[in-house]
């Protein structure tokens, strides 16, 4: 019997699921920055597990979604973004961690931004993200 169909299925079907598994790690680091350049904490809590750790000015806190949509509108409201950009992206293989760092400007000045997401349940969520006054 030739197994060929049956083989050349499963190698397509493994193929498909890298390709999908790259497109949703870049997805969600494309979804947090227009989400940022946007000031939009609700954009961006769709995209936050459901404990997340946040860092503003040397600050670090864990909230639920709900007081983390809070605290970054508070941020948002008192820094709205002129612009922002993921200038670094990178992963760790062996954890399954996805970081970002980016550069976010304000009419107050500029923040370093550091993201980092691995996936909960098989989607990417971000469960960290830190925003630092640069000097």
């Amino acid at each position: 019997m030739n197994n060929l169909p049956t083989k050349l299925l499963i190698l397509i079907a493994i193929c498909f699921s890298f390709t999908a598994f790259a497109q949703e790690k870049e997805d969600i680091i494309s979804n947090v920055e227009e989400a940022l350049k946007a000031s939009s904490s609700k954009e961006l809590t769709k995209h936050l597990h459901s404990k997340v750790e946040i860092k503003l000015d040397g600050v670090r806190k864990e909230y639920s979604v709900n007081q983390a949509e809070i605290k970054l509108k508070q941020f948002f409201q008192q820094h709205p973004a002129k612009a922002f950009e993921f200038v670094h992206q990178g992963n760790n293989s062996s954890g399954g961690i996805l970081y970002a760092i980016g550069s976010y400007t304000s009419s107050s000045g500029k923040h370093r931004v550091v993201v980092r997401a691995k996936q909960f349940k098989k989607v990417f969520r971000v469960y960290r993200i830190e925003f630092t006054k640069e000097r």
